[in-house]
């Protein structure tokens, strides 16, 4: 009986080692392709970042070094630039109708200049923070650190409807930095996160979720100083991300991540 017992242990024993070899190993999909890789200036501590045309207009922060730039992102050959009051800690930037429109922190202050020149022509008052802009063609869309994504008249950045970034189960999610439109989607990154999310703009639904930890470790393993992911753009078929101090500008596709 023993030995009956001993021999069907060992059948069992080959029968799972044989199930567990027949069943196929499941390779979890990358949540992104790179593309290319451009340089980037280390010196930028990134706070907005859009396209206009080939060219990549970048805002960033610190009070005393904050500026907003046009540049070629091959070469980073700089087309214009102009620096922020020293009072002021740029954040968002986004570009619509021929002028680039740029938030302040904490100063509730968004500048206006206008894109041929970066000449300062105007500002809105808003309140709260700013931290992330972008725009759908006809409105202004910014964040303010919390779950709130505000949509805004570009005449005097009042605004004119809101709604809460959120998980299809209703939890809300706040922290929604900077922003970027696209494919009828708002894209974001979540402070202190190295991932991005798409947001549906009419109901604040997260549609997609990404995964970018790998980009920050290759920007880290080139630059020890180099911080969180800050600046999505967008520009043909293609996503081009970036972060505070970072030394690349990464071109990627995005392939389909549910939230």
């Amino acid at each position: 009986m023993r030995g009956f017992v001993i021999l069907l242990s060992v059948f069992m024993a080959i029968s799972a080692c044989s199930k567990e070899k027949s069943e196929p190993v499941t390779i979890p999909e990358a949540d992104f392709e790179i593309i290319n890789i451009f340089p980037h200036n280390i010196t930028y501590f990134t706070q907005g970042f859009e396209f206009m045309g080939d060219t990549l207009v970048e805002g960033t922060g610190h009070y005393e070094h904050s500026k907003l730039l046009k540049y070629d992102l091959t070469n980073s050959q700089i087309y214009d630039e102009t620096n922020l009051p020293s009072a002021y800690f740029g954040e968002g930037i986004t570009v619509l109708n021929g002028k680039v429109y740029q938030l302040t922190w904490t100063s509730g202050i968004c500048l206006v200049y206008d894109y041929g020149t970066l000449n300062h022509e105007n500002s809105f008052s808003y309140s709260g923070e700013g931290w992330g802009l972008c725009n759908d063609g006809t409105d202004l869309i910014n964040s303010d650190g919390s779950s709130t994504i505000y949509f805004r008249n570009e005449s005097d950045f009042s605004v004119k409807r809101t709604v809460t970034v959120r998980t299809s189960s209703g939890i809300s999610v706040d922290e929604i930095n900077e922003l970027e439109y696209a494919n009828g989607l708002i894209w974001a990154n979540i402070w202190g996160e190295n991932s991005i999310i798409s947001i549906d703009p009419a109901t604040g639904v997260i549609q997609g979720r990404y995964d970018l930890s790998e980009l920050r470790e290759l920007a880290v393993n080139e630059y020890s100083g180099s911080e969180v992911l800050n600046g999505i753009a967008y520009k043909d078929s293609s996503f081009f991300v970036t972060g505070k101090y970072w030394p690349k500008i990464f071109e990627i596709k995005l392939n389909d991540q549910l939230p």
